[in-house]
This record gives structure tokens, sequence and C-alpha cells, in this order.
């Protein structure tokens, strides 16, 4: 009788690791020379959402849910891989009430971060990462607001204005732009180097915008 009990909780005990993550899941990541347009990639999109929108200092930066990192995010169960509607990341960024997140007073998710969101889950919750960038293209509307919006907007909106300041349109960033403080965040050069808890954007994000400045920062 012991010995069947036995052999029944080894069953059970694979059957819920196998169960936990039903996609296998690549911890070592995978970098991809080419950004394929139809694919959601956890380093460009989903990690600075993260970051900047569930991250915050006091947040999600550590302790039973620390979501500044792909392992830790996977290991909280939160996210099951290929099914984004049985993932508990997805109901709590579109739920409603006191298991809305982030949580009041901060700004909601937009529908196209909860789409990413969605996507990526779908496409396997992959720790994928792409590094294609030209850097000849650097229009705000088209290359330099979607990297801000991405790594940044989540710490400095109406809700939550990081160190009092805002990045919610071309005229916030024009203002930066003026008294130096974009690109000093940025480079860490005479400010805390942003965005905040990483090692900064990838160099040729940077490029692009200081490009972009360099040629008048207009707003096109």
């Amino acid at each position: 009788m012991m010995k069947r009990i036995f052999s029944f909780l080894i069953v059970a005990s694979l059957v819920l690791v196998s169960c936990k993550h039903d996609i296998p899941l690549d911890l070592n990541g995978t970098v991809s020379q080419n950004c394929d347009p139809d694919t959601v990639y956890f380093g460009n999109t989903i990690l600075p959402l993260l970051l900047s929108n569930c991250a915050m200092s006091g947040c999600h930066d550590g302790g039973d849910l620390d979501l500044r990192n792909y392992v830790s995010l996977m290991n909280s169960g939160i996210v099951k891989p290929g099914r984004p509607s049985t993932s508990k990341l997805i109901r709590v960024i579109t739920g409603g009430g006191e298991e809305l997140m982030p949580p009041s007073p901060y700004s909601a998710l937009t529908t196209v971060q909860i789409n990413s969101l969605r996507t990526w889950i779908d496409q396997g919750a992959k720790f994928n990462t792409c590094v294609e960038c030209d850097t000849l293209n650097y229009a705000f509307a088209a290359d330099i607001w979607p990297i801000l919006s991405t790594n940044c907007s989540g710490c400095h909106n109406n809700s939550n204005p990081g160190g009092n300041i805002y990045i919610r349109n071309y005229a916030d960033v024009q203002a930066m732009v003026n008294d130096g403080s974009l690109m000093g965040s940025l480079l860490g050069d005479g400010y805390q180097i942003m965005p905040k808890n990483t090692n900064g954007l990838q160099s040729c994000k940077i490029t692009q915008i200081q490009k972009w400045i360099n040629d008048g920062a207009q707003n096109n």
C-alpha cells in the first residue's frame, strides 16, 4: 500500500512540474539579428513595458513577485506560455476593482500594450530579443516616440510622474531636449541613467534619439 502511495506521489509531482510550463522554456534566451514584425520580443517590448509599468520602486521590484527579469517572471507562475486567457498577468491588467494592475493612481496599460503581452504569451512567452536597428530612421512619430513610450512613459505619466518628470507627448520630450535632461538621462551624464533598473537603452536606440535631436528634434 505504501509503495502504491509513493508511486502516486511521484507521478503527481511530475504532472505538476510538466504543467507549470506547457511549452518548454529556453532560459538561455535567443538573440536574433533581424526583427520579425509579427513577433513580440521579450527584450525589446515586454521587459521595458514591465519595468516601466509594474516594477517601479516599492512595487514588483523584488520580493515574492519580481518582474525585473525573465526568470523571476516565469517562476512566479503568472504567465502560462501559449495560454494568455489563463495567465494571471493578463487577468490582472484587464480586470477591475482591487485586482486591477497597475493599481490606482497609476495609469492602466493601453490596448496596444495589453495586446503585446497577449501576443507574446500566445507565441510561447519566449526569452527572445532582436537587435536589428536602422539608425537612418529617426522620425519622432514612427521611431522616437515608440522608444520613449515603451521605455519611459510608464514611470513618467499623469498618474506617476517619477521625479516630477512627464513624458506624455512631443511637448514634454521637446522640453527635455531643450534643457539637456533627455540625453543626460539616457547616457547617465549628470543624471541617473534611465530607464531605471536597467543598464540603459540599446546603443542603437540612443543613436536614433541623438540623430533626431541633432536634426532639430522635429515633431515629424
